[in-house]
């Protein structure tokens, strides 16, 4: 009978419709297998997260989101599961910034339980950053607390208003640092300062608009101002600079650093620039006399990563 049905195909079909008839139906078959296969392996995983073996459930789980033919329901449960899996393993094993990875990406299919996994993560990853910011600021660490918060803006789901407020204190314990240290430095920096104003004698009379027209001016290169805004205080300034532009101040310190002495010599007092990454709120660069070399001195604060 099978001889005689293949016969009988033979005959309506040609060779060539043949074969594609035969990889079709392998193809049909090949998916039913993979089908097959992924409900055996959410079997599987079902099994073992009731046990509480996680490492053999994530690995069934990965196994099954490799199948073609979920549908939504097996999809969202694989994801959720996913999720699940990874959170109560957690670190080392998991970062919580690669579970919040996974949870993230669990709560885009409709229906998805992993919303509180997500809310419980953000929590953890804020207080923790919270309480090393704090810490740093206390032990006065200001390049700890910065690269702190730049730790913390590549989590995938950072608080731009916690960044914001942050960056705030960091700002002011930056000023309040300065100030503090100015009054123990006073002594050692009057030779530093009376050399600033022989090197700058017109500075001193500027005022705040023409001494920021000034640095604006010596701040430029090729015709092109490599900060954005200017903003003098008493006795500290600071520049604001784009990203694009951040590789020309890189190589052009040494002209910030004679900015800077200008406004020691503009102030005739322990003055200091910090340089700011516009949209981030932290600075680049902070720039301050050095008592020894009686020449200001650049700190390269971290930075974010470029994308």
């Amino acid at each position: 009978m099978k001889c005689s049905y293949c016969a009988a195909e033979s005959r309506l079909f040609g060779r060539a419709e043949w074969k594609l008839i035969v990889l079709s139906a392998a193809a049909i078959l090949a998916s039913a297998c993979l089908a097959g296969c992924a409900n055996n392996q959410l079997a599987a995983a079902r099994a073992e997260l009731q046990a509480g073996d996680l490492a053999d459930a994530h690995r069934s789980l990965v196994a099954a989101s490799r199948a073609p033919n979920l549908s939504h329901r097996e999809l969202r449960e694989v994801d959720d599961d996913l999720c699940l899996t990874e959170y109560r393993i957690g670190p080392p094993e998991y970062s919580v910034a690669r579970e919040r990875m996974t949870c993230g990406s669990a709560t885009k299919l409709a229906g998805s339980q992993s919303g509180p996994i997500v809310t419980a993560l953000d929590k953890r990853a804020k207080d923790a950053t919270e309480t090393e910011f704090d810490n740093a600021i206390k032990a006065g660490d200001l390049t700890r607390a910065d690269q702190t918060i730049i730790d913390y803006q590549r989590y995938p789901g950072a608080d731009s208003a916690a960044i914001a407020e942050w960056s705030r204190q960091l700002r002011q314990a930056s000023d309040r640092q300065f100030a503090l240290s100015s009054r123990y430095r006073r002594r050692r920096l009057t030779p530093a300062i009376a050399a600033m104003e022989r090197r700058y004698p017109k500075m001193r009379n500027m005022t705040d608009a023409a001494f920021a027209s000034w640095v604006m001016r010596n701040a430029t290169i090729a015709g092109e101002p490599m900060v954005s805004t200017v903003s003098v205080g008493h006795a500290g300034m600071r520049l604001t600079v784009a990203e694009r532009r951040l590789s020309d101040v890189r190589f052009n310190l040494n002209r910030f650093a004679q900015i800077n002495d200008a406004m020691v010599a503009r102030c005739r007092c322990d003055g200091h620039t910090a340089i700011d990454l516009a949209g981030s709120g932290l600075p680049a660069y902070l720039l301050r006399l050095d008592p020894e070399t009686r020449q200001s001195e650049v700190v390269v604060m971290p930075q974010p990563l470029q994308d």
